[in-house]
This record gives structure tokens, C-alpha cells and sequence, in this order.
């Protein structure tokens, strides 16, 4: 039977959000002057935050869903991943306040001269930038070095019909490479993974795989892969050495969030369909189950060795949040270890709807040892968008940045300090925030 979030377990600390106020006086003017609210392109940034740079970016440069920034060269430049005139580009923002930019790759450009952006992915050092270019009846793999504007490498031509790619640093020399559909060399397999060493002499070793695969999302160490499942494919975990295969569940798609520590398992969000409700599933590798770990929720991450934090609410459960997703709810947050013990609630204060709550994403710096959160919740003047920050180590939360919920808003964490960027943009402006995140 499948519990909600926090059902069955003790709200141990609760925590709200403190806001500013003002008294109004008629015909009188304040004695202090009002704090200056810096903006991006939807959303005010709450005053006193430290702002690293502040970026307005070329106008109709919108952010893709799915595509956060990437910090490169080191963590000097941050790499915007976004569509521009029905194009897919890739903006680099460094320098003093991160004002220079250049452009990285592009469809019909650097990258991709020949075809379209498929997929991307920035090695660990982030000197380099590896783009899976699609032609007709072929994908070609390039390596962008990031170093200088022009410096590329073609590393891979793989014919075949492909409907999918995905791209994964291994290690800084080794990447992986993940097409679904059918190589002209092999018709009969219906995907391959490919390693393939990029450092000194090139060699690239194949794996067909036994199932047919749809976007790939490969293990940190490189021992599994995810295939996220879509319309027509189920979602299915893949042995990355043999390629044999698993199904995960009986219908896709899914969005995988994290894994565990030791590969040996990882935390999923899926909408609601025929056999199952919405909300965040962990997946055990070794045993093959699945545990319920948030009830219509899509934000969810690992913490430590085990441990586990959640967005969600504790009075949802899968008939409530299926039946009424406009419910008023509070916004919460878990921190617990699956199948073991109570867990901690700690409650945000915003309010929220089970499918805001779906919509709402959440990210973990282990550097910092706190999330990032994308929340989004109701207002008198309509539906919100909030950056909030919160800390894993004393359960303190911040909101860095709220506005209405237009356009589309993505994050990522610096990987070397405690910058948070925001890419925002409502398909005519566009804004990069980088900021430091209070303690």
C-alpha cells in the first residue's frame, strides 16, 4: 500500500519564512530608503543577496527545460544552453560579472556545423564540451575545447536511423555515448552504448543493447544507464557493459533525480498514469523494487549515505492528489532514509497545489550541503515562481528570487563554490543571475 509523504511520521520541526513590513502613512515619506530590488526576466531578487553577476541576455534567448547551466573552464564561465529563433545555442557568460559571452555551439554552427544539437555534455573539469550533432542517417560526436573559440575534434561518425542521444564524462578521457534506434551496421539491435577514449590514440568499445532504449541517463561511475522511457517505450535500466536490460516501469516517461551512493539505487519522478499516481519513486537496483518516497512531487534528492530529502506535503496521499490537484496545501520538506525510521518534516510555508508541486524541481550542492529548490505556488496575483534555498545542515531556508510563473526558469550550483546560477527568460527576455546564497 502506498503511504504519502510523512503519512506515518512525526512533524518534528517546523520552519517558516520571515518577510519584511512596513507601516503606510498618508502623505508622509519613509525615513529610510526603500531597498533597491534587482530583477531578472521574470522573477524580483530579494534585497541584500550578494549578486555575482547580473546578466541580461539576447533578446528571444529562452531557456530548454532540462538543460541547466553548465559551469565551465574551471567554474570561470557559465554555459547557457537555449533556443533562439527556433535554434539551440550554447552561450558562454565569463569575466568581471560574467558579462563577456561568447558563442560555444549552435545548430548549423560550432559544435554541430552540419546538423542539430542533440546532446551535451561538459567534462569534469569542464575544459571541454562534448556535442552529439545529428544528421541525416548519422550522429557524429564533437569535442569543443573551451579553451579557445574555434578548437574542435570530431571523435565518433556512428550511422544508423537514431531517434535519441545521450552524452556522459566517464572520467576526464572517457565519455559515453547512448543511441537509441538502429545502427546501419548492426539493424537488427534496436540501441548502443558506445565508450569512447578521447584522450591520445582514439578507441571506442560498443555494446549492443538487449532491449530497445529511449533517452538515456547514465550512473555516476558509469555502471548502469536509465533509459527515461517515452510514449512508446517503457522505462528500462541497462547494464552498461552487457547492455542487458531491466524494466523499470510498466509505462514511461520518467525523470531520473539522483542516485544513491554505490549505484545501487535512484530516485525518479513520474506523472500520473494507468497503473500509478505522480510523485517520486526510489528504485532498488539490487532487488528490483520500488518504494513510494513523495506523493505528487517531482523534486527529490540524496543528501548523504542514504538519506533522502523530498518536497511534498504530509496530508497527500495518491487518491487526494489525483482527484483534486488544485488543493490548497503547505509546501514541505522530508529528510529520511528509506525503509528505516521516522523522518524529519520541516514545513516551508508556502503555499502550494499538488500539481505545482509536480511542477517544482530541486538540486543538491554537496559542497554547500544545501538545495535549491524551484517552487511554485499561489498568490492572490496568480500562480509564483520561487528560488528557494535550504540548508541540509540546520533546516534553514531562504527565497532568493520570486515573479510569476511565465517562461521557463532552470539552476545549477557552482561545482567549486557556493554560486547558485539562474536562467530565466519568458521567450522575449532573457536574464543569467549568479548568485551567493545567505548562510
Amino acid at each position: 500500500m502506498r503511504r504519502s509523504l510523512g503519512l506515518s511520521i512525526a512533524l518534528i520541526l517546523s520552519l517558516g519564512f520571515a518577510a519584511g513590513s512596513c507601516s503606510l502613512f498618508t502623505h508622509e515619506q519613509p525615513t529610510k530608503p526603500l531597498p533597491v530590488v534587482n530583477h531578472t526576466a521574470t522573477m524580483d531578487l530579494t534585497p541584500g543577496i550578494k549578486i555575482d553577476g547580473l546578466v541580461e541576455l539576447p533578446p528571444g534567448f529562452t531557456p530548454i527545460v532540462g538543460q541547466p547551466p553548465m559551469w565551465t573552464r574551471r567554474a570561470q564561465e557559465i554555459a547557457l544552453t537555449g533556443s533562439l529563433q527556433g535554434q539551440t545555442k550554447v552561450l558562454g557568460f565569463s569575466g568581471p560579472g560574467f558579462r563577456h559571452y561568447r558563442l560555444i555551439a549552435a545548430d548549423g554552427g560550432p559544435g554541430a556545423p552540419h546538423g542539430k544539437i542533440v546532446a551535451l555534455a561538459a567534462s569534469p573539469d569542464g575544459m571541454t564540451l562534448a556535442v552529439a550533432e545529428a544528421e541525416p542517417q548519422h550522429v557524429n560526436v564533437v569535442l569543443r575545447y573551451l579553451i579557445s573559440d574555434t578548437g574542435e575534434t570530431t571523435v565518433a561518425t556512428i550511422d544508423g536511423e537514431f531517434k535519441a542521444a545521450s552524452l556522459k564524462w566517464l572520467s576526464p578521457g572517457i565519455l559515453a555515448v547512448g543511441l537509441s534506434g538502429r545502427p546501419a551496421d548492426a539493424p537488427e539491435s534496436m540501441g548502443m552504448i558506445y565508450r569512447i577514449h578521447v584522450v591520445g590514440a582514439l578507441s571506442s568499445k560498443e555494446v549492443r543493447l538487449t532491449c530497445e532504449p529511449s533517452t538515456l541517463v547514465f550512473s555516476p561511475g558509469g555502471m548502469f544507464a536509465v533509459g527515461e522511457g517515452d510514449q512508446n517505450t517503457p522505462p528500462s535500466l541497462f547494464n552498461v557493459q552487457t547492455g542487458e536490460c531491466r524494466k523499470i516501469a510498466s509505462e514511461g516517461p520518467i525523470r531520473v533525480l539522483g542516485w544513491g551512493s554505490g549505484q545501487h539505487a535512484f530516485l525518479y519522478s513520474k506523472l500520473a498514469g494507468r497503473y500509478s499516481g505522480a510523485g517520486v519513486f526510489r528504485y532498488s537496483i539490487a532487488d528490483g523494487t520500488t518504494d513510494v518516497i513523495a506523493v505528487s512531487s517531482s523534486a527529490a534528492a540524496y543528501v548523504g549515505e542514504g538519506i533522502v530529502m523530498a518536497l511534498g506535503n504530509r496530508e497527500l496521499n495518491e487518491r487526494v492528489a489525483t482527484s483534486t490537484p488544485d488543493k490548497r496545501v503547505t509546501a514541505q520538506i522530508a529528510t529520511f532514509v528509506p525503509r528505516q525510521g521516522t523522518a524529519i518534516v520541516n514545513t516551508l510555508g508556502i503555499p502550494t497545489t499538488p500539481a505545482m508541486l509536480m511542477a517544482s524541481t530541486m538540486i543538491f550542492s554537496p559542497l554547500s550541503a544545501e538545495l535549491a529548490i524551484q517552487l511554485f505556488a499561489i498568490q492572490p496575483q496568480g500562480p509564483t515562481r520561487n528560488i528557494v534555498v535550504f540548508s541540509v545542515t540546520d533546516h534553514k531556508a531562504f527565497v532568493l528570487a520570486n515573479g510569476s510563473a511565465r517562461g521557463v526558469a532552470v539552476i545549477g550550483w557552482s561545482p567549486t563554490a557556493n554560486n547558485l546560477a539562474i536562467f530565466d527568460g519568458d521567450g522575449v527576455n532573457g536574464a543569467l543571475a549568479v548568485l551567493t546564497p545567505p548562510h
